[in-house]
């Protein structure tokens, strides 16, 4: 029984540290996401379905990362492939069920279908993280 408890414990650790793990993205020194990290192997692995569903200054970064998928996601999401500068090279809402690359980018940020063009995102713009760095 204590181990049932110990280990229950230890995951809702990890889970609330992955959760806490948030960088906000700004674009011209204006806070427009506040993102989920998934800079390590496991949450690279786990993706969005390791995080809250995503509100509308919600968002994923995922990174590196060159390809992603929507199997197992039950609504569209707004995808944007960036280079290791923030500079957005793709920009596209993608249907469950899909795969989408771009070869050339290190960083995607997944968002809620819709986020991009209410925050008025394009290709060639540039994100800024907490920090200044990818």
């Amino acid at each position: 029984m204590s181990l049932s408890i110990s280990l229950m414990n230890f995951v809702k650790k990890m889970k609330n540290r992955y959760l806490e793990n948030k960088v906000t993205l700004r674009r011209l020194g204006a806070p427009l996401l506040y993102a989920y990290d998934a800079n390590t192997f496991i949450r690279r692995l786990r993706g969005l379905h390791g995080v809250p569903p995503l509100g509308p200054t919600d968002a994923l970064i995922i990174r590196p990362c060159k390809a992603i998928h929507t199997f197992s996601i039950d609504k569209p999401i707004d995808v944007i492939f960036m280079n290791r500068k923030g500079v957005i090279l793709k920009l596209k809402t993608l249907q469950p069920n899909r795969v989408m690359l771009c070869l050339k980018s290190t960083v995607v940020v997944e968002m809620a279908e819709g986020t991009a063009e209410r925050i008025g995102l394009g290709t060639g713009q540039q994100f800024v993280p907490d920090g200044s760095r990818w």
